[in-house]
């Protein structure tokens, strides 16, 4: 596997290091805490407590805690680690590519081409037909 150190932040294969899911731009956006160590937003969901007006969230990596005020949301307090998020994109782009070079491989190994409902009908049909005919 792939390591790299970013800003303060060990990743592999753009991983959060608390649940070691991808990073998406979705759902699994990286966002960085003050101390610069990087998780995605649904950890950092969980990671959070309230404190008299303050969402606190302690590092598990280094143990600072970051303050949040308790209205705002992690998303507009906590900066998207811009480094991650330009690789979500090539990365996903790469596993779709492998993905469909992989579905190009299955219809060559078949030497079956998926055809719709609709056309797999009338050519079972056709052939039926014909068959009969024969008869």
């Amino acid at each position: 596997m792939q390591c790299c150190f970013l800003s303060m932040v060990l990743f592999e294969d753009q991983e959060c290091g608390v649940c070691y899911l991808h990073y998406s731009r979705i759902d699994r956006v990286p966002r960085t805490l003050h101390c610069n160590h990087t998780f995605c937003t649904p950890c950092l969901e969980t990671m959070g407590l309230h404190y008299s007006g303050l969402r606190t969230i302690r590092c598990p990596l280094c143990r600072q805690v970051t303050c949040v005020d308790r209205g705002l949301s992690l998303q507009e307090a906590l900066f998207v680690n811009s480094q991650l998020w330009d690789n979500i994109c090539d990365e996903q782009e790469e596993e779709e590519d492998k993905r469909e070079q992989e579905k190009e491989k299955e219809g060559k190994n078949t030497n079956m081409q998926v055809l719709p409902s609709s056309q797999a009908v009338r050519l079972y049909l056709q052939i039926s037909c014909a068959l009969f005919a024969k008869l």
